[in-house]
């Protein structure tokens, strides 16, 4: 369904977005007619395919070599004649914006069993950090991830976002964090090696491997946990 709203792109524009993984080149092309020379409309074009490309993860590295194409737009600021305006400005100050707001809303909030501090009883605020530390994360929070670590491999996002990714991700340690990090690690473990000193990579390591050993950890976490370890010995034993 379109929605009622869809700014300058028009109806048509945002069926071919929805539809974008059919032919990245043409949709590129008949962006060329589109009045992308405004940052409000720059804008909205960062967001709908940001949008779209977490509600159809599949498709994401699609979506990411299509922000590769846009990546090239860039223009003059009419507010400051100083300051340039660019795609992929736009599109870093998005994924970052999109990750913390998705990361606030994941897991179980303190706040919410804050309320909880005079009860004598501990079992239950323990059994609620029990909660909190094996809770699944949303579809949503790993479809960002995804789209977010082929940015990377896009080349669009660099080496630096991806390490505030994944301290974020291991200062928070409750299991949706837990679990996107292992996926986006999965993914871009191999890339970030190349541009990372091993010495911070191990320590990323070291902290996913304690926390698969402790307890409370739910059988399933700590088996993700472990893999996600494992994959990288593995690809450090493979003979290149």
């Amino acid at each position: 369904m379109i929605p009622t709203h869809v700014g300058f792109l028009g109806a048509a524009s945002y069926e071919s977005v929805s539809c974008v993984t059919a032919n990245v080149q043409a949709f590129v092309t008949d962006l060329s007619h589109e009045d992308l020379d405004v940052e409000e409309n720059l804008q909205e074009m960062v967001e709908l395919i940001f949008k779209r490309a977490v509600k159809k993860p599949d498709s994401a590295a699609v979506f990411a070599e299509l922000c590769q194409h846009l990546s090239e737009v860039e223009f003059q600021s009419l507010s400051d004649w100083s300051v340039s305006v660019s795609f992929r400005s736009l599109l870093v100050k998005h994924c970052q914006a999109e990750f913390m707001k998705n990361l606030d809303k994941e897991g179980i909030h303190q706040e919410s069993w804050s309320c909880l501090k005079p009860v004598q009883d501990v079992r239950v605020t323990d059994r609620l950090r029990e909660e909190q530390l094996n809770t699944k994360p949303s579809g949503r929070f790993l479809n960002m991830l995804r789209f977010i670590g082929e940015l990377f491999l896009s080349k669009l996002l660099a080496e630096k976002s991806m390490h505030c990714c994944i301290r974020r991700l291991l200062q928070k340690g409750d299991g949706p964090s837990l679990e996107g990090l292992c996926q986006l690690l999965q993914m871009i473990q191999q890339d970030l090696e190349v541009v990372t000193e091993k010495e911070l990579m191990d320590t990323y390591y070291n902290q996913l491997d304690h926390m698969a050993e402790k307890g409370k950890r739910a059988p399933r976490l700590s088996l993700l946990l472990r893999e996600t370890v494992d994959a990288r010995k593995m690809a450090y034993s493979t003979p290149h």
